[in-house]
């Protein structure tokens, strides 16, 4: 059986981001949070009971800020994911998000202890202002002082998120994260994402009100690729559109994604990809709760893909990976070749969009900027 990875949501932080819009919530007490993680437990153990002990290579914890609550929480539900499923402890990628602010040495060590091995920190901007206008609760200074933490514990594995395209940020600002952040020997991999304005947040009213001034397009891009070049320069790959990592250090969760390998995940709004069904959980704790509670499983919506689907998926997810899709891979799955089944595709090569090399396509850095436009091609 392939192994599967698992997804587990926590969603508990400090202080909500002015960007945020996950399932997430601060201020909730401890006897939320000890419901909530039973819940979880609960639910994990449901799947065991329906599914066996499925082989699992992956596991990882995100939110919200899973950092933010006692670790204890977090080891309970790494013994009851050993209890339920077959883990290669030897093989395992298990990581945990974090944000400065949030970590202790006692905490750094007690996840080390659980079997935790690789940490994707949530550091957005190394620049102390813009943090301060995203709403983070932390300092550069705090993050770097994380990183000895994490050290002094034994992580060899740390990620951080950076994002660009924030309110007042400069093309300064940005190579100023680039040289900060590539000069750090701890970090290992980089996940770069441009800023959002989601429907319900912070920024939604601010921006409604004409109150948040963003960069323009045209300096977003150059933002962007200035991103992509100074990555490149100091040893950091770019293997997927948002992900760079130095040689050997591509994170194995999230390439499940990409490739439509099965993931399962647990807890509030998490997500699932499983026999060919994706499914939803309900986005409301108390549903989510009680449901669990009840033996009843905690699923907002779900949906079996057909064929063609299916083939769109693998098209448009694979495309997000610089190494591009390959026909071979397309037919053994398929038994067609994507060339025949998408005819868009010569358009988009024409367009500069693509580029073909043999069998493989692969978005070209103009398709990158469009990459949308690309993908919705295959939808």
């Amino acid at each position: 059986m392939e192994n599967v990875g698992i997804y587990v949501h926590v969603p508990f932080c400090r202080q909500k981001c002015r960007y945020c819009d996950f399932p997430s919530w601060a201020g909730l007490g401890e006897a939320e949070t000890g419901r909530y993680f039973e819940a979880v437990c609960l639910e994990i153990k449901a799947f065991a009971a329906e599914q066996g002990r499925v082989p699992a290579g992956t596991v990882y914890f995100g939110g919200g800020t899973p950092s933010y609550v006692a670790a204890d929480y977090i080891g309970r539900v790494m013994d009851c994911i050993r209890e339920c499923f077959e883990l290669p402890e030897e093989a395992i990628e298990a990581t945990i998000e974090a944000n400065p602010g949030t970590l202790t040495d006692a905490k750094c060590r007690a996840y080390r202890n659980m079997g935790l091995n690789r940490v994707s920190m949530g550091l957005q901007t190394t620049s102390d202002r813009g943090l301060k206008a995203l709403g983070r609760i932390h300092t550069y200074a705090d993050f770097k002082t994380s990183l000895d933490l994490l050290g002094s514990a034994g992580f060899e594995n740390i990620s951080a998120d950076l994002m660009f395209g924030l309110p007042g940020q400069t093309l300064e600002d940005v190579r100023q994260d680039i040289d900060r952040l590539t000069a750090l020997a701890s970090i290992k991999h980089i996940s770069c994402y441009s800023l959002k304005i989601e429907e319900g947040t912070a920024f939604d009213t601010l921006y409604r009100q004409g109150k948040l001034l963003l960069p323009d397009e045209a300096l977003e891009r150059q933002m962007q690729h200035t991103i992509i070049d100074g990555l490149a320069e100091n040893g950091f790959e770019q293997y997927e559109i948002s992900n760079f990592a130095r040689k050997g250090w591509e994170s194995r969760h999230n390439s499940l994604y990409w490739v439509m390998k099965p993931y399962v995940g647990f807890g509030l709004g998490a997500a699932s990809y499983y026999k060919e069904e994706r499914r939803t959980n309900v986005m409301d704790m108390e549903d989510y709760c009680a449901l669990v509670t009840q033996g009843k499983a905690p699923v907002l919506e779900t949906h079996i893909l057909d064929a063609q689907e299916k083939k769109g998926d693998f098209m448009f997810l694979g495309l997000r990976r610089m190494c591009g899709v390959d026909d071979a891979d397309y037919r053994e799955l398929f038994g067609s070749s994507f060339f025949e089944d998408f005819e868009e595709i010569e358009n988009l090569v024409k367009a500069g969009l693509l580029t073909r090399e043999d069998q493989v396509i692969r978005l070209t850095p103009k398709g990158q900027d469009l990459a949308n436009q690309v993908f919705v091609a295959f939808v």
